[in-house]
């Protein structure tokens, strides 16, 4: 039988080279029946998940995760990370980082249940020209 170690270093394994290749070892991460949330949207059922993935995927030139934290037992996990990324379009295609934190749940030695918490403005937002502007003006204006 698993632990909740062995699951939580494929999950790191699977986020510190995310691409379309590695999403192939998805199912051996996370249940079936998964439910994954984060600021985009929600996603049910390995499949969804799976092209959600490779949707995000197509629009970046490489997206890497490192694990600063993690805190699990045998039911559930907190991991916080760090995201680099580079998209064509943001910045003019240099690399990009971004903090967040995942919650999980387990069942069956997979994750049934993905919370994910970041900025997205942070993350997107904040990096088209007009938008930037925008948002910029409105934090000072809150200071």
């Amino acid at each position: 039988m698993e632990t909740s170690e062995t699951l939580m270093a494929r999950f790191s394994q699977l986020y510190n080279s995310l691409d379309n290749a590695i999403l192939d070892s998805l199912h051996e991460v996370y249940h079936c029946q998964v439910q994954f949330i984060d600021p985009v949207g929600e996603h049910r059922g390995l499949k969804a998940l799976d092209g959600y993935f490779r949707q995000l995927l197509t629009n970046v030139d490489y997206c890497h995760f490192f694990i600063t934290d993690c805190q699990y037992d045998a039911n559930q996990a907190v991991v916080c990370w760090q995201m680099k990324y580079a998209h064509p379009r943001l910045q003019r295609g240099r690399e990009l980082m971004l903090e967040g934190i995942s919650r999980l749940r387990f069942a069956d030695q997979r994750i049934i249940y993905q919370r994910d918490y970041y900025d997205l403005g942070a993350m997107l937002y904040e990096h088209i020209p007009l938008l930037q502007q925008i948002i910029l003006g409105i934090k000072r204006r809150m200071r």
